[in-house]
């Protein structure tokens, strides 16, 4: 349970750093939903949810240490 709120927190905090972005974009952007093996999209409810927190947590710092340049 600890995963999936953090990873709401961060979902939250993208949110409010892309304003722009549609909520579809952000999951894409932050790594919860993935490019499947024919171009689609993975399906995510195999993943772990430490799985999904560490590529949000990725995205995350990402965009922190793009916004500080």
């Amino acid at each position: 349970m600890d995963d999936n709120l953090a990873i709401v927190e961060l979902l939250l905090e993208a949110v409010e750093a892309e304003p722009d972005q549609r909520f579809g974009q952000i999951l894409w952007n932050f790594g919860v939903l993935l490019s499947g093996e024919q171009g689609g999209l993975k399906d995510p409810y195999n993943d772990e949810s430490t799985a999904i927190l560490r590529r949000v947590e990725k995205r995350m710092l990402e965009l922190r240490q793009r916004r500080a340049r």
